[in-house]
């Protein structure tokens, strides 16, 4: 009888251990209405470590904010630590409206305080966004895993960054950076970009739709792949190699690699460079 005792009691504790560490998945809501409190110029900053970032821009004044937080875990007490461990951070008033996912006490995506961990726990958050923004609202956006940043119709400058996902731009009027290693960079600009802008990729084409009265300087560079634009262009003054360092006696000199071309009149340095894939510059209907 004892021994029978000892068995059932070890059933009902694996019973009540299997139970603990079923997975769990739960999709939670956000749902908020920003607004600025500061002077222009207005600055949006987005940042996850994990998920898409979707902005577009209208003729509103404030920043309606969508979003929903995936959480998956191997068992109750990693969803938990999940809720404790990773939560949104929203800050509105001023002249910047921030919506960060912070990880681990912290840690954001694009602040210097983010650093990989070697102990990562046995849990997954993700945080999808869906924002509306006043069109003249400058952007800083940021993901890295399994997310990629979509951005359309907005009038002001722009940072957007990605690791692991690609980014696409629509009906834009803004200048700046969009960077990422793993997907392309696509982009249709409505007007011209105003000052340097650089469009970047290790893994995928980059291909910007410019109007008909875009004019620029443009620097191209890919590994594999090709380099076209359908606009007229000629040789844009080529830059000097550049003495970089001095070692045992001799001077070490960079040269530039990039295929440079002059479109109109020039203007703004454009900066298109990838690995793996083809730089674009295409002509708009308007």
């Amino acid at each position: 009888m004892k021994s029978l005792a000892m068995v059932c009691a070890l059933a009902l504790t694996l019973g009540l251990v299997n139970a603990s560490a079923k997975p769990i998945r739960k999709e939670e809501p956000v749902q908020r209405t920003l607004r600025f409190g500061g002077p222009s110029p207005h600055t949006l900053e987005v940042g996850t470590i994990a998920g898409n970032i979707r902005v577009e821009g209208y003729d509103g004044s404030e920043v309606v904010l969508t979003a929903t937080r995936t959480t998956s875990a191997d068992s109750t007490g990693e969803f938990e630590a999940a809720q404790r461990d990773v939560v949104l951070d929203v800050a509105e008033g001023g002249s910047t409206i921030k919506a960060v996912v912070r990880y681990f006490g912290g840690a954001a995506c694009g602040e210097d305080n983010h650093r990989e961990r070697r102990d990562w726990p046995d849990y997954d958050v993700r945080y999808d966004f869906t924002i509306k923004v006043p069109r003249d609202t400058r952007l800083v956006l940021c993901t890295i895993n399994d997310g990629h940043l979509d951005v359309k119709g907005t009038r002001a400058d722009f940072v957007l960054r990605s690791v692991n996902g690609r980014i696409d731009m629509e009906d834009m009027g803004g200048s700046g950076e969009a960077t990422t290693v793993n997907g392309g960079v696509k982009g249709s600009f409505t007007a011209p970009p105003r000052s340097d802008s650089v469009f970047r990729t290790v893994n995928g084409s980059i291909v910007l739709t410019m109007p008909k009265t875009f004019a620029a300087d443009l620097r191209m560079k890919t590994f594999n792949g090709g380099l076209y634009t359908d606009f007229d262009t000629q040789p844009a003054p080529a830059k000097q190699s550049i003495a970089t360092e001095r070692k045992a006696g001799r001077t070490i000199y960079q040269v530039d690699e990039f295929a440079m071309v002059r479109i109109g009149k020039g203007g703004p340095e454009m900066i298109m460079d990838t690995l793996n894939g083809d730089v674009r510059v295409l002509r708009g209907a308007l």
